[in-house]
């Protein structure tokens, strides 16, 4: 048993290492991938920056539109108080086109201040979208040689570890294999606990004598009847 327990032991140092850095490459790809952001960004920059040409196109046609119709005003009060319109037929149809030309001007002063604000806030969008995605690209061209470099390296390491996993657990029996990536799994990467004084040093409960005597003579497997764990002597 001690000889399998150190096994086991080995198999574990080399398995928690190689969580490790299977964690590392994760976060550094999770960092790379994460950069898939910048064409989204370009894409959302494109359509504010077409969102913000639509809205002030509209309010130029407004104000192009309100401005036209304050001259008509001023031209239909022009005909109706200069004094050149005699007719009363012809000035009473001079004034309903002038009274219209009003109601239409007012329609279109109204619609002119949502218009503005809309132009502003499609602007201002494009503007802070803008800042962000050049912010967002001057950082990636700075972090992403380095990002690769270390996931290329991380990835390297990896397979090493993995080989090195590999040979180790040829060493186990199969049994206690299959009994060790169960607790490594369930124990979250830790199968194996040492015994100190007849103490589990994982979870820190006393062993039972029967337990114990088993332990020291090393003839089976021995787990803690508490954590569950494979217990070898320190």
């Amino acid at each position: 048993m001690q000889v399998s327990g150190e096994l086991l032991l080995t198999l574990q140092e080399v398995d928690q290492r190689l969580a490790a850095k299977r964690q590392e490459l994760d976060q550094l790809n999770e960092q790379i991938e994460a950069q898939a952001e910048i064409p989204v960004l370009t894409e959302r920059a494109e359509q504010e920056q077409e969102n913000a040409i639509e809205r002030r196109g509209n309010l130029a046609r407004l104000e192009t539109d309100a401005d036209a119709l304050r001259e008509r005003v001023e031209e239909l009060e022009e005909r109706i108080y200069g004094g050149g319109v005699t007719n009363l037929r012809e000035l009473a149809a001079v004034e309903e086109e002038q009274a219209i030309a009003r109601r239409e001007l007012m329609q279109a002063e109204e619609s002119l201040g949502p218009a503005r604000l809309a132009a502003e806030d499609a602007e201002r969008a494009r503007e802070e979208l803008t800042v962000t995605l050049g912010e967002r690209e001057k950082t990636w061209a700075e972090s992403a040689p380095k990002l690769r470099r270390q996931a290329r390296t991380a990835q390297s390491n990896v397979k090493v570890l993995e080989a090195e996993r590999a040979e180790s657990a040829q060493n186990v029996p199969a049994g206690e294999l299959v009994l060790y990536d169960q607790l490594l799994f369930r124990r979250r990467g830790v199968a194996i606990a040492r015994v100190e004084r007849g103490v589990c040093l994982a979870c820190h409960i006393t062993l039972p004598l029967k337990e114990a005597s088993r332990l020291r003579r090393g003839d089976a497997l021995v787990t803690c009847g508490n954590c569950g764990r494979i217990l070898i002597p320190s």
